[in-house]
């Protein structure tokens, strides 16, 4: 990542913007009347787009989005190639990309609130809203960053459910801060991280969509920022193999904690007390030295 990116990544995490990367991972159930409906709704909305074919994925535009698709291909290559590696995996299953031209559209679409991407397995789909589109036909930095991020995130998802298919594995088993946590991750591990959590969430209270969207607005805290930190953890003290590991692990115990257990050798349990008072204590030392530059003053 070069320098300007880095930067970019400590203004956006250390100010109310990184809301704006917020991404939201998406189920619906195959069987299920909502699925039927959106599916509808997904092949309506591509024969209004032009189309263009990158790799495994399917990338469908309007014609004010032509000046982004350079970016766009060279953000799929990256990914590609990183979920690659940390999936062991060719990636091959087709996906589609569509572009949504505005945040109304999207919401109607995806029935989600402040959002800029989405991924939806059972449709196969990545869902993009390219947000301050001049600022990225003109090819600046901190928009292009944005945008990266979250293309980055969403195909992480893809991957992920890629695997999760060649281990015939149900993604429900997963809980929703290891998914998100690990498209976080994919997207910002990179980077300089320079922001503390007010406060930690209970992994008991994000497991699943519909606690996830609980606690997106329920807590004083970023459950994205929580979830990404938490890979990291992991990463840092196994290595990135760690992640597919607990994949792995997981797929062929049929539970996470044990599967998270036999991968990292800790309990599930002892790793979120450990994670907590890590944080809390950084949370502290934050406050008191904030005091301090106050008191000098």
């Amino acid at each position: 990542m070069t320098g300007e990116m880095k930067a970019a990544f400590v203004l956006i995490m250390a100010g109310a913007l990184s809301a704006l990367l917020l991404a939201i991972f998406v189920v619906f159930s195959q069987e299920s009347p909502e699925a039927a409906v959106l599916s509808g709704k997904k092949e309506k909305l591509k024969e209004s787009l032009e189309m263009v074919k990158y790799e495994s994925v399917s990338i469908y535009y309007a014609e004010k989005d032509r000046p982004i698709l350079e970016l766009t291909k060279e953000t799929l290559r990256d990914a590609a190639d990183m979920n690659r590696e940390l999936f062991v995996s060719p990636l091959q299953d087709s996906v589609d990309l569509i572009f949504f031209s505005n945040r109304d559209d999207m919401e109607s679409f995806s029935k989600l609130k402040d959002i800029t991407g989405f991924y939806s397995n059972d449709m196969r789909m990545i869902g993009l809203l390219p947000e301050e589109r001049k600022h990225l036909n003109n090819g600046e930095g901190f928009a292009v960053f944005l945008y990266k991020r979250v293309l980055v995130h969403e195909y992480t998802h893809y991957a992920f459910h890629v695997k999760l298919r060649e281990l015939n594995a149900d993604p429900g088993t997963y809980p929703l801060w290891f998914h998100e946590g690990v498209a976080e991750w994919a997207s910002a591990h990179d980077a300089i991280e320079i922001r503390t959590l007010p406060s930690v969430v209970p992994l008991s209270k994000l497991k699943t969509d519909r606690q996830w969207q609980k606690a997106r607005t329920g807590y004083e805290t970023d459950i994205y920022l929580q979830s990404y930190y938490l890979i990291e953890e992991l990463a840092e003290k196994k290595g990135r193999g760690v992640i597919l590991d607990i994949i792995e692990e997981t797929a062929e115990r049929g539970s996470f904690a044990d599967g998270f257990k036999a991968a990292v050798g800790q309990s599930l349990t002892g790793f979120e007390k450990e994670f907590k008072r890590k944080y809390e204590a950084k949370k502290t030392a934050l406050k008191f030295h904030l005091q301090c530059r106050f008191h000098d003053q």
